[in-house]
């Protein structure tokens, strides 16, 4: 039998409340508590722990640092999908703790998210090899060259990414299914924020090691992760 999700939502309007209870709830394996008020939020994440906690961004004036810290400290496995509607620069310095989706978006997206948090849990515990000597070790958030031992920390973004590209190795991704599936938004945006990132990852896997037997590649707004299995040992769950 599959684990139950256990989902968490903020959000004041009472319709919308209502409506993401509902269609989160309704969901295979999800269940779903909303509050509508800081009081009730603070309370119950005091007491209970949850997978996932989706709150509106735009609910939260000077006390979404509170927030946040109290819930990295009470919910330490748990992420945080945040939705807004303000510019995103309010938020900037939550970006690499948060799942941000802008508003107004569809109920697919916010599934689509919960489903891609499932799938990075369900995988965060098994150390992923590059290269012979290069792992990735998707629950730590790090890189780390055997050989040299030199390690490299990921951002939550870059993490995400890291994953996303490492299961779909040699197959060329369309940059709007990277900014859906990873950042919740559509390619319309004008953001150069998937760029900064997939050059901020290249960097660190360049620390690592300059002569790396695979790179991410960009072309045409196609992304894709160039990876030789022959210069490969098994080195899965490797401590």
């Amino acid at each position: 039998m599959k684990k139950e999700l256990s989902i968490l939502i903020y959000e004041k309007e009472k319709l919308l409340n209502s409506i993401l209870d509902y269609q989160i709830s309704k969901y295979n394996n999800f269940k779903s508590v909303c509050v509508n008020n800081s009081e009730d939020l603070f309370l119950v994440i005091s007491k209970n722990k949850f997978d996932i906690c989706i709150i509106n961004l735009d609910n939260f004036n000077n006390d979404l640092e509170i927030f946040v810290e109290t819930f990295e400290i009470k919910n330490m496995h748990t992420n945080l999908i945040g939705y807004y509607e303000k510019n995103l620069k309010i938020f900037k310095e939550f970006e690499n703790k948060l799942f941000l989706i802008e508003k107004p978006f569809k109920l697919l997206t916010l599934l689509n998210q919960i489903e891609n948090i499932k799938f990075l849990n369900s995988n965060e515990n098994i150390n992923k090899s590059l290269t012979r000597h290069i792992v990735f070790s998707p629950s730590k958030k790090i890189i780390s060259n055997l050989d040299t031992k030199k390690t490299e920390h990921l951002t939550e973004k870059e993490n995400s990414l890291l994953v996303y590209f490492f299961d779909r190795k040699n197959v060329e991704i369309l940059k709007k299914d990277l900014l859906t599936n990873i950042w919740g938004v559509s390619d319309e945006i004008n953001t150069h924020t998937l760029e900064t990132h997939i050059y901020r990852l290249k960097q660190k896997l360049h620390k690592l090691d300059p002569n790396l037997s695979f790179s991410l590649v960009n072309k045409n707004s196609l992304y894709c992760l160039k990876y030789d299995d022959n210069n490969i040992k098994s080195r899965t769950n490797v401590e």
